[in-house]
């Protein structure tokens, strides 16, 4: 029983069995008095008695009070801080005078932290020695998965995701629906992979996939789970081994797809276009037949007859030319359309040109030019253009040239100028004909030009300058493609193969702490009374999986809160007026927040402040947050204590964790710092032996009822 009651009561309860035996021993030395021959009279006796009784108790209550602030609280602190040390790796050294009174306890306690902290830096380093192969290995995974044009995704069993790459972001056209742990089958829609999955795990069931040409791989058709986009793709088996299964069995499997949805759409529209074309055709041919057997036909046919099959004949010719011109088209686009194109940056098409020099003239190019970027064959044109500069120098007899590219509406014009007469059509049309560098194929300058549906003319420029002007078409490249308020760094965590280990339970209350995915969140508000009229301006989050806070996987939005921001506010967290006036409202914001945190466990700093402004406007946005809910300031108490300082910054300090002066205050970054505090805590918590959700929820109830306790006095 006193086991499970803290050092400091203890202490308290014998200093209290000290003060109530010196008190029995006192009243009972004045019963014996009283009864003795010589008695007191019994006032004095009760004056006496209680004036020792009074002086030992203060006695008492004085050294215990002493023994606690110089004995217990520096014991309990000196734990803590061995506890953080030796289960959260927090390095920061106990504060000078912890101790001061206990003689070397406290330069005992550093001199063992820094050993401590010593030694384990030294294992890290090992540790990454060791694995440094492993790291570049995964590097180049990395590597290979961000500059792959399909999208990538791997899966368990259980179809949470293990793996993607930004292109699966991009052509699924989601963020904050994705996410490590999270259903596959929330973005894309699930029937096509079934299918795909249940043919799969027969052929391997079976051994037909030993001998079949596809092995364990077959095609799929999907769609996004919004609808807009179709997907085509593969889906593979991965096998491994299970604990102690001898054989190999499906672990899960990985997908790497495509964005079809234009490719199936222009495909539909040629297909009915040509459709329509070759049944107008085959009519007219069918009038033109007629018209021919009228006019072979034995006999006089009469004027109106002859007039009759004669504007027949003009019309279903002049008809047949104009579908054949149409056909043309058609094959033209889908030979443009056929044709690998990319987005270059205008700039670097001139300076590749510059430095192509093929045939090893002396040529001087100056380039100039807008900053636009040119969706063209870059390879080709730069060996088309390099081609009529050549030319062009022999013609003209220069040796100095200037390229621009000028932008206009939806296209550019690259110039190629030079002072001197203009190239003659015919020139031009000649050297249009030759074939180019035979890296591209057998491959002309009119070829070059067809596919990219463009012309090239020779014109003056003024000042007795030519050029020739080339227009290609510009598009618009979005260098930020994460959408929906998530925000992706440099090189994102977009992998974790722990998770194909991982066990299902049935009971979320029982799944260990470590097993389960969190979101960290905060807000920044206009005030601190939701229930007044204060409204959120900012709110953000960071997913934490398999005990890893994904730094890729976040959340970040500004909130317009219908309201002007007190300077008071702004001053804190530095949200203006300015800042949110174009920002969303709080019912477009909150259900995207409400997707990107799906089930997952909801932690926040004091989260009862933030889950009230959720809640107040949850039913306005349509969404409701019943997940779970951690707050690190009640973990905290019941690892610390209630009477350490538990603010963000005081724990943040006490983990050695960094948070940057400007992201301090800051959705973001209060969310980012509250994560690494929560996974140092449960390092701790799984020290005292709080290992479930259940029991740090149970741990969490307790401290919020002490609290409240306190608070009616």
């Amino acid at each position: 029983m006193l086991d499970r009651l803290s050092l400091r009561l203890r202490i308290f309860l014998f200093f209290a069995l000290i003060a109530l035996g010196g008190s029995a021993a006192i009243v009972a030395a004045m019963v014996y008095l009283g009864r003795t021959e010589r008695a007191l009279p019994i006032d004095d006796l009760v004056l006496m008695g209680g004036a020792c009784i009074g002086v030992l108790l203060a006695l008492t209550i004085w050294t215990w009070l002493k023994f606690d602030e110089h004995v217990a609280k520096p014991i309990l602190a000196i734990c803590n801080h061995l506890k953080a040390a030796a289960h959260a790796k927090a390095e920061g050294d106990i504060k000078s005078g912890t101790a001061r009174y206990l003689g070397f306890l406290e330069p005992a306690v550093r001199e063992i932290t820094t050993n401590l902290s010593e030694t384990r830096r030294e294992v890290d380093r090992t540790i990454a020695a060791a694995t440094a192969e492993s790291e570049q290995q995964k590097q180049y995974l990395a590597t290979i998965l961000r500059d792959l044009q399909q999208g990538v995704v791997i899966c368990n069993r259980r179809h949470e995701v293990l793996l993607y790459n930004q292109r699966a972001l991009e052509i699924l056209h989601v963020a904050g629906d994705i996410g490590l742990g999270r259903s596959f089958f929330g973005v894309v829609t699930e029937q096509s992979f079934r299918h795909a999955l249940t043919r799969l795990e027969n052929r391997f069931r079976t051994g037909r996939h030993i001998d079949h040409p596809d092995g364990l791989a077959v095609l799929v058709i999907a769609a996004t789970r919004s609808g807009n986009y179709t997907l085509k793709g593969r889906v593979s088996l991965t096998l491994g081994r299970d604990g102690g299964e001898a054989n190999e069995t499906p672990r899960g499997y990985v997908v790497i797809f495509e964005d079809v949805t234009d490719e199936l759409a222009a495909g539909i529209w040629r297909d009915r276009m040509l459709h329509d074309v070759t049944s107008d055709m085959r009519q007219r041919i069918a009038n033109l037949a007629m018209v021919g057997d009228l006019l072979t036909m034995e006999g006089e046919i009469d004027a109106e007859e002859k007039a009759a099959a004669k504007a027949t004949f003009e019309e279903d010719g002049r008809a047949l030319a104009e579908r054949l011109d149409r056909l043309d088209q058609i094959s033209s686009d889908l030979l443009s359309s056929a044709w690998p194109m990319t987005q270059v940056f205008a700039k670097t098409l001139l300076e590749l040109i510059r430095e192509r020099r093929s045939e090893g003239r002396e040529i001087r190019v100056d380039i100039a030019g807008d900053d636009v970027w040119l969706h063209c064959d870059s390879a080709a044109i730069v060996d088309l253009v390099d081609r009529l500069l050549n030319r062009t120098s022999v013609f003209a007899r220069v040796e100095q040239f200037e390229l621009r590219i000028t932008g206009r509406e939806r296209r550019a014009d690259l110039d190629l100028a030079w002072q001197g007469e203009p190239v003659t059509v015919r020139a031009l049309e000649t050297w249009l004909d030759e074939r180019l560098d035979d890296s591209l194929g057998a491959m002309t300058g009119t070829d070059v030009l067809n596919r990219h549906k463009t012309e090239i003319w020779c014109e003056p420029a003024g000042d007795g300058r030519s050029r020739l002007r080339l227009p290609l078409v510009t598009v618009a490249f979005d260098t930020a493609r994460a959408q929906g308020g998530v925000r992706l760094e440099a090189r994102p965590e977009f992998y974790d193969f722990d998770l194909f280990a991982r066990i299902e339970r049935d009971s979320l209350a029982e799944t260990p702490l470590r097993d389960l995915t969190y979101v960290v969140f905060d807000t920044e508000t206009t005030g601190l009374e939701p229930s007044k009229g204060d409204q959120m301006v900012q709110i953000a989050g960071v997913r934490i999986v398999n005990g890893r806070m994904l730094r890729g996987e976040i959340f970040d939005s500004l909130i317009h809160p219908g309201r002007a921001i007190p300077r008071v506010s702004s001053e804190v967290h530095g949200i203006t007026d300015a800042m949110v006036a174009s920002a969303d409202p709080v019912t477009t914001v909150l259900p995207r927040f409400h997707r990107f945190v799906g089930d997952a466990v909801l932690v926040a700093h004091n989260a009862a402040f933030d889950m009230k402004f959720l809640t107040l406007k949850q039913q306005e946005a349509g969404c409701s947050f019943n997940n779970p809910v951690l707050d690190t300031v009640l973990l905290a108490a019941a690892v610390f204590g209630a009477d350490e300082s538990l603010t963000l910054d005081a724990l943040a300090e006490r983990f050695a964790i960094k948070i940057a002066a400007e992201e301090r205050h800051t959705a973001l970054g209060d969310s980012l710092a509250t994560g690494l505090t929560f996974l140092r805590l449960i390092d701790l918590l799984e020290a005292g032996g709080v290992a479930t959700l259940r029991e740090a929820i149970e741990i969490s109830e307790k401290q919020a009822a002490i609290r409240r306790a306190q608070g009616k006095y």
